[in-house]
């Protein structure tokens, strides 16, 4: 038997190393709601979205599931649930 060489990442939440292909996988976009007047604003913000990787203990102690990730409609509770304001 041949000995497989996986690819790993470090979790979001926890820091453990987990396989890539394990891990849950989502790309977050930045929502900033920056408390600024009309006249101090900037002309133009960047932004990109950051993907994450999340282990399966911490997905499973956050009640998120793959498909909850591939069900478009959940985004919201799904943000809620790993503690990102909307």
């Amino acid at each position: 038997m041949k000995d497989k060489k996986y690819q790993y990442t470090s979790c979001y939440y926890c820091g453990k190393m987990t396989r890539m292909d394990k891990a849950i996988k989502l790309s977050i976009s930045a929502r900033l709601k920056p408390d600024i007047t009309g006249d101090q604003a900037p002309s133009m913000i960047i932004s990109s979205p950051m993907k994450i990787y999340i282990c399966p203990a911490c997905a499973r102690y956050r009640g998120i599931s793959k498909k909850d990730i591939r069900n478009k409609n959940k985004e919201q509770e799904i943000l809620k649930k790993l503690g990102i304001e909307v």
